[in-house]
């Protein structure tokens, strides 16, 4: 990956921004409320109990996984390390590694640039990729879901930073789409709502870099949903952002100038 980022802290930022967003949430009606944005999403049933174990324990949630038995001692399995997560992400994330073989190569001859590209306009990559984004994920955040989807969204930025990519319309269309995903509810762990909002920032920036009012467009669409107020927020923290760096910007040309005088 070209950055180090990190989504929780990102995420945190936003919904400390938010204040009563999340609360606002919490009390919509399941009446009322979208399917979207009230359905829980269902556990595998890979994760879910087996009838006997849920029976021998009232209080066991369903939706838990049985625990391995313990390992005995000294031989316990030693926590998996960044570069090891990835690989194991890339290995079972076909698409996102074959962007990821192309992507850390600083240098492509011909044939591989061309192979690149073509991933980086590919219509079925791009919707791959958007609907993971868009996927709510289930239970706690792990830090390997987290690099997935940093993965990911490094995807958009190298296809849109390609300026002839002939797919732009579409990729920004995805976007738009992951923004409005009404994927953020009540009832999630925390740290998902978290990292889910800290992505919906990223691509937010990303579309305001392409086009500010498509970005700021999107404040309408989101009307009447419960991703209203994080857009309307996102697009404040984007404007207060680019002020930012204007005076910045500015600050150092008269900077420069008192340098360079007599």
């Amino acid at each position: 990956m070209k950055r180090s980022r990190t989504w929780v802290v990102l995420g945190f930022a936003l919904l400390v921004g938010l204040g009563g967003a999340w609360l606002w949430m919490e009390q919509q009606s399941s009446d009322t409320a979208s399917p979207v944005a009230t359905a829980q999403p269902q556990t595998p049933a890979a994760l879910a109990v087996a009838p006997a174990v849920a029976a021998a324990s009232v209080k066991a949630p369903p939706s838990l996984q049985v625990p391995e038995a313990p390992l005995p001692p000294g031989t316990e399995r030693p926590p998996l390390m960044p570069k090891e997560l990835i690989a194991q992400v890339l290995e079972d994330n076909k698409p996102l590694g074959l962007f990821m073989h192309y992507h850390k190569h600083v240098l492509l001859d011909e044939q591989g640039r061309d192979a690149y590209r073509k991933l980086l306009s590919g219509p079925d990559m791009m919707k791959t990729l958007a609907d993971g984004l868009k996927d709510p994920g289930r239970g706690e955040v792990e830090p390997r879901e987290q690099y997935e989807r940093l993965m990911e969204v490094d995807y958009f930025k190298a296809a849109l930073a390609w300026k002839d990519n002939p797919q732009r319309e579409q990729l920004l269309a995805h976007a738009e789409d992951i923004i409005l995903q009404q994927n953020i509810f009540g009832g999630q762990d925390t740290e998902r709502r978290y990292m889910l909002a800290g992505g919906k920032m990223e691509m937010y920036r990303l579309l305001a870099e392409q086009d500010m009012q498509r970005a700021l467009a999107l404040g309408e669409r989101a009307r009447g949903t419960n991703m209203e107020q994080l857009t309307a927020w996102m697009a404040t923290e984007e404007q207060r952002r680019r002020t930012q760096e204007e005076q910045i910007r500015l600050e150092m040309q008269a900077q420069a100038r008192n340098s360079a005088a007599p």
